[in-house]
């Protein structure tokens, strides 16, 4: 057989290039697309991308919701006598560390667990800290004799700067707050959503959510607390949309409830895992699953509407979901994939027993019609599970007053194993009170300058 001619060499490249890039052009379209338009064979073939979606985490709780064991630990019995109580103490930005300590066991297992990895780590010191390189959308601060006050941020664009100031202003509502002094420290953090956009693994930086291999970084509340608003959505405050929530609520019953799965979202965030949950609860009678495109608000509802559904769904995208908050204010069954994320509040989730506060289900929804046949055939079943997330986190641990005492508690695990000497970089920043009146354009990329003596 003779050998192939060049003209038909030419044919089968061609051939190749075409479907190479045809093939690259679905992939693109199936991880981009913002609309259910996907056919399932390309969705199979979507890579994990963000998200990994053969892994998830175990939580480990140490610290039951029922005892008051959990860190700070000092003076627990001098309390005994006060206990939390809603609504009176939702608010109270000012409980001291017995009262945090007794209002909300569990809640600070992530301090304890980071605190306890520095330990054994020598602590943090200088060298440590200066290693953590300060990039777009991070910020460098101290806290000194009872002041906040502000090295330098980086923000590659106006969301950063937003996020920046939303969680330096909560850092200082819970300084300004605090009944006690305050432990001295110095710190850098990052709003972005995942460690390895800005570092690696071993450094003490704080962050927003972490994988459970990521033992060396500190988690705290994210920006959202404070008040969160994008060019598509003004959501306020989070006390102010709880209290939205609940005046809601208080005009529901839960069998006026739509016995439906609402979730609404952006399908270009993890689109393989997004994409299998529209595929699995297509054309289910207990499915409201949609896509927002927000260039024109196509299928969004607001949170408060979310609520009027029994169950929603909440689902990882980037890394972890800011949203999950917003959807344990509802009086409604939250059902979440297993998660690969850790947040500050996740080890209050409870998949199962007297105190189950949500529904989980395998990363693929191979388990969702059959769980959400259960909670159907099970009216009461699933309003317990409701009414136990609504009184955990609505009522409980998603307080102004949760928060609070987890920042100082933050603050007093990190000192604790911290060997750097704040006095000594802090008076070179600026006063969180002088900061905030800078030009937007001053923040996006401020550095102390020292003062020389």
């Amino acid at each position: 057989m003779g050998r192939p001619s060049l003209s038909r060499l030419r044919v089968i490249a061609l051939l190749l290039l075409s479907f190479t890039g045809i093939f690259i052009s679905s992939l693109w379209f199936g991880m981009n697309s913002q609309k259910d338009n996907v056919p399932s064979l390309l969705t199979q073939l979507i890579p994990a991308g963000h998200c990994t979606c053969s892994s998830w985490t175990n939580f480990n709780c140490t610290s039951s919701l029922a005892d008051g064991t959990s860190f700070p630990a000092s003076s627990v019995s001098r309390e005994r006598a006060w206990s939390f109580q809603y609504p009176r103490d939702g608010s109270n930005i000012a409980l001291n560390r017995s009262q945090c300590a007794t209002a909300f066991p569990g809640l600070f297992e992530d301090v304890n667990r980071a605190a306890a990895f520095w330990e054994s780590s020598g602590g943090i010191t200088t060298e440590k800290l200066d290693n953590i390189p300060l990039k777009n959308g991070m910020a460098h601060a101290a806290i000194y004799n009872g002041e906040l006050y502000i090295l330098a941020t980086k923000a590659a664009q106006h969301d950063h700067r937003r996020k920046i100031m939303a969680v330096l202003s909560a850092v200082y509502r819970a300084l300004v707050a605090a009944p006690e002094s305050v432990p001295e420290i110095e710190f850098v953090f990052s709003i972005e959503d995942k460690l390895e956009d800005v570092a690696g693994p071993g450094l003490p930086l704080w962050i927003l959510g972490r994988k459970s291999s990521e033992e060396s970084v500190w988690l705290f509340p994210d920006f959202g607390f404070w008040a969160w608003e994008n060019p598509n959505v003004l959501v306020g405050t989070y006390s102010q949309m709880a209290q939205r929530i609940k005046e809601s609520e208080n005009k529901m019953v839960w069998s006026e409830k739509i016995p439906k799965l609402v979730w609404r979202g952006n399908l270009a965030f993890a689109p393989k895992l997004r994409r299998r949950l529209f595929e699995v609860a297509r054309d289910q009678p207990w499915g409201d699953v949609k896509e927002v495109v927000w260039s024109r608000k196509d299928n969004f509802i607001s949170m408060e509407d979310h609520c009027k559904y029994q169950f929603t769904a909440h689902l990882e995208g980037r890394s972890f979901s800011s949203s999950l908050k917003y959807r344990q204010a509802c009086n409604s069954v939250v059902v979440s994939h297993k998660l690969q994320y850790i947040q500050h509040h996740h080890y209050l989730l409870r998949s199962s027993g007297d105190d189950q506060n949500f529904v989980q289900v395998e990363r693929d929804f191979s388990d969702l019609p059959l769980k959400m046949e259960a909670l159907l055939s099970n009216p009461e079943r699933s309003q317990r599970i409701a009414e136990n997330s609504f009184k955990t986190f609505h009522e409980r641990y998603l307080t102004a007053a949760a928060e609070a005492c987890y920042w100082r508690a933050l603050w007093d695990g990190y000192a604790k194993v911290s060997h750097i000497m704040a006095n000594k970089t802090a008076q070179h920043g600026l006063p969180y009170e002088s900061f905030i009146l800078q030009e937007s354009s001053a923040i996006m990329n401020f550095e102390a300058v020292a003062v020389e003596a």
